[in-house]
């Protein structure tokens, strides 16, 4: 387990010329393509199901969509990893690997076989906001973030 003296935060940008997997096509996946949307990196979908709006983006042109289940090498040219499936095996397979490659991998299931934590984030004009437990405690931060989004709203 971390400690919050053990990460290292960062901001990544200019991300329109980099590829982000997300394997999983449930909520989780939909939150994680939802993200690297909004930062604009090209996504790639992997996963023989998805939720409506992932088929939409799929539909819209917005992330290409490989409706089947996740293959060895399907990672090979990402530079973002997203674990995000309902199978345990499946995601230990993606975050293994995500480390023979030395990709970032971010496992949902299990934040301690990736190596990066999506912290909950709050964007509006000239401000982003990422609040961070170390994968320890999701909801914790979500609320923390709420709390500094509506006192913004209100200041």
């Amino acid at each position: 387990m971390e400690t919050e003296d053990k990460v290292y935060p960062i901001y990544l940008t200019h991300l329109s010329h980099v590829r982000g997997v997300v394997i999983g096509g449930g909520a989780v996946g939909e939150r994680k393509v939802a993200g690297l949307l909004a930062a604009g990196a090209r996504v790639r979908l992997i996963s023989p199901q998805a939720t409506v709006q992932l088929q939409l983006w799929a539909q819209a042109g917005q992330i290409e969509w490989l409706a089947r289940a996740y293959q060895e090498g399907d990672i090979a040219a990402a530079f973002l990893v997203f674990a995000a499936t309902n199978l345990r095996s499946v995601n230990a397979r993606v975050a293994a690997a995500a480390a023979d490659l030395h990709l970032l991998c971010n496992v949902a299931d299990a934040s301690d076989e990736g190596n990066f934590h999506v912290p909950a984030v709050h964007r509006q004009a000239g401000l982003v906001i990422a609040v961070g437990s170390g994968g320890q405690s999701p909801r914790r931060s979500q609320q923390t973030r709420d709390q500094i989004a509506h006192w913004l709203a209100n200041t």
